[in-house]
């Protein structure tokens, strides 16, 4: 449901195209994963519209992880190359805060968060991210399975390329209607309570 006031700057498409213009070709972010997990795809994902304006905005992000309350704000790219202690400070925040694990996230999750920030500061908003979750270990994974929660046995959240948000201010039916826009992979709605991305195959969804 959109309780967004209409006349207040809105989280939106039009306002995203204005705001960045011409389509170019985003840089790629390289880095070294830990052993212990497969191999991340390059960020970059020809003709979509993340790749074209990612690298006309802003990378800074600011987010409080919701089960930890602890908080960062970085700029994690500079002159087309990635901060890797700002990357490293975002991955921490993203951890399994259970076990905490925390892998190298796929870039292409930042990259979305960031274009969906900076366009809602571009509308007024603060651009601030609660983040759900991130990573999650397949120990985490089963005993949220026990507890009953919808957590998928193969979900992106183990394979590092996920994470289930809110922005605050903007409801979570918005979030979701500019990162299906983006093309930023998978799109989930869950009703008022967060929006799921990951960087897997474009597709939608809702609970």
């Amino acid at each position: 449901m959109n309780t967004a006031n209409p006349d207040a700057g809105r989280f939106n498409r039009r306002g995203l195209l204005c705001a960045f213009g011409a389509s170019v070709t985003a840089p790629l972010l390289s880095g070294c994963g830990g052993r212990r997990y497969e191999a991340l795809p390059p960020p970059t994902r020809a003709g979509t519209r993340l790749d074209d304006v990612f690298v006309r905005g802003d990378s800074y992000l600011k987010i409080r992880n919701a089960h930890t309350d602890e908080r960062v704000s970085v700029r994690f790219m500079k002159n087309g190359r990635a901060n890797r202690r700002a990357l490293r400070r975002l991955d921490w925040v993203f951890r399994d805060w259970r076990d905490g694990e925390a892998p190298e996230m796929d870039r292409r999750i930042y990259w979305s968060l960031a274009a969906l920030s900076d366009n809602a500061r571009r509308h007024g908003h603060s651009g601030e991210i609660t983040l759900l979750s991130g990573f999650r270990t397949p120990q985490t994974t089963r005993l949220l399975q026990n507890r009953g929660v919808g957590a998928a046995s193969k979900s992106y959240h183990m394979r590092r390329r996920a994470a289930d948000i809110r922005f605050e201010g903007i409801p979570p039916e918005q979030v979701a209607d500019m990162a299906e826009w983006l093309q930023v992979g998978g799109v989930g709605r869950y009703g008022s309570a967060f929006t799921h991305i990951d960087s897997g195959p474009i597709r939608t969804w809702g609970s």
